[in-house]
């Protein structure tokens, strides 16, 4: 018989590379944690505080514009327009002054003792305010 010699096993492979390349991998601690889930609420209670500004400052933007209009019509309707006379005209020809700030145009029609106030904004959004004879 002849003898075997046993086969050497191959040596173990080298540990993969942790976060500090020695192969010791970074162990997550309550603290870190904890640090985290702070970190990831306040970006998104930070993200809704943002939508919610954004909201409640067009809210404030169209409230004024619709305001002016409203007050355009009343000094339209003060003026007394015929019932049988249709015109239009800008809202600085009836109430001298600048436009609230967002508004791009103001435009006064008034078609048989109706009076209609268009202000148009930023982004071509139209608020439309009508009065009746």
């Amino acid at each position: 018989m002849s003898k075997r010699r046993p086969v050497p096993t191959p040596p173990p492979p080298p540990a993969p590379a942790g976060l500090r390349g020695s192969g010791d991998l970074r162990e997550v601690t309550p603290e870190v944690r904890a640090r985290t889930q702070r970190t990831f609420l306040t970006i998104i209670v930070g993200f809704f505080a943002l939508i919610g500004v954004v909201v409640a400052t067009l809210a404030v933007q169209g409230r004024v514009v619709r305001d002016y209009a409203v007050r355009v019509a009343e000094a339209v309707q003060a003026a007394a327009p015929p019932s049988s006379v249709g015109y239009t005209q800008t809202c600085a020809q009836v109430l001298p002054g600048a436009l609230p700030r967002g508004a791009q145009a103001c435009e006064v029609a008034v078609d048989g003792g109706q009076v209609t106030v268009t202000v148009t904004v930023q982004g071509e959004r139209q608020y439309r305010v009508t009065r009746p004879e």
